[in-house]
C-alpha cells in the first residue's frame, strides 16, 4: 500500500495532519523537545541558537520546527517565513528520504528537482548533525530479542 493513498485528515487538537511526512516531522520535533533536555551532544546544539527549519512538499504541506535557545517548537503550515525550507515533490518521497538518511539521497533528489532547498543552508548540516542523534539507544539485551526475532521472522517468512 503506498502511504499517498491514505487520507490526509487534519487533526487540530494536536495540530498535526495524517500526512505522513506531517506525522514524521511532528515526531522529529518531539524527540528533538525531549533531547533538549536529557542529551548534552543536543543541547550543545541548541544552545543560543535561534532559527525556523521548515520541511514540506510541493501540494503544500508544510510543518516548521523551531529552535529558541535551547527550546524545541513545532508548528503547522509556515506562518513565518522560515530560515532553511526543505522541500519534498511529495509526502512519500519525503518520508522514504528522511527515513533513509543518506545524503547520496539528497543530492539525488536535488539533481532531478524533487528536493528543492532555499535558505540558509548551514543549518542543513546542523539538521544532518541533530539527525544523528535522534535515534534513541537501544540496551543490549533488547538488541538481542530484536535479532532473535528477526531470524525467526526470517526463519518463518523466507524474508
Amino acid at each position: 500500500m503506498k502511504l499517498s493513498s491514505l487520507p490526509v485528515v487534519k487533526l487540530p487538537i494536536i495540530d498535526v495532519s495524517t500526512d505522513p511526512l506531517d506525522l514524521l516531522v511532528a515526531g522529529l520535533a518531539l524527540r528533538m523537545k525531549q533531547l533538549a533536555r536529557t542529551s548534552p551532544k543536543f543541547i550543545e546544539l541548541v544552545h543560543d541558537r535561534e532559527f525556523r527549519i521548515q520541511i514540506g512538499t510541493d501540494l503544500g504541506m508544510a510543518r516548521q520546527i523551531l529552535v529558541n535557545h535551547g527550546k524545541i517548537e513545532t508548528v503547522a503550515g509556515s506562518p513565518e517565513q522560515a530560515d532553511f525550507i526543505l522541500q519534498f515533490a511529495s509526502s512519500e518521497q519525503g518520508v522514504k528520504t528522511l527515513l533513509k538518511g543518506d545524503p547520496t539521497a539528497f543530492m539525488t533528489g536535488m539533481q532531478d528537482g524533487s528536493i528543492k532547498m532555499e535558505g540558509d543552508f548551514s543549518l542543513l548540516v546542523w539538521f544532518n548533525q541533530a539527525a544523528k542523534l535522534i535515534p534513541p539507544k537501544v540496551p543490549k539485551p533488547v538488541k538481542e530479542k530484536i535479532r532473535q526475532a528477526r531470524a525467526f521472522i526470517k526463519e518463518k517468512t523466507g524474508k
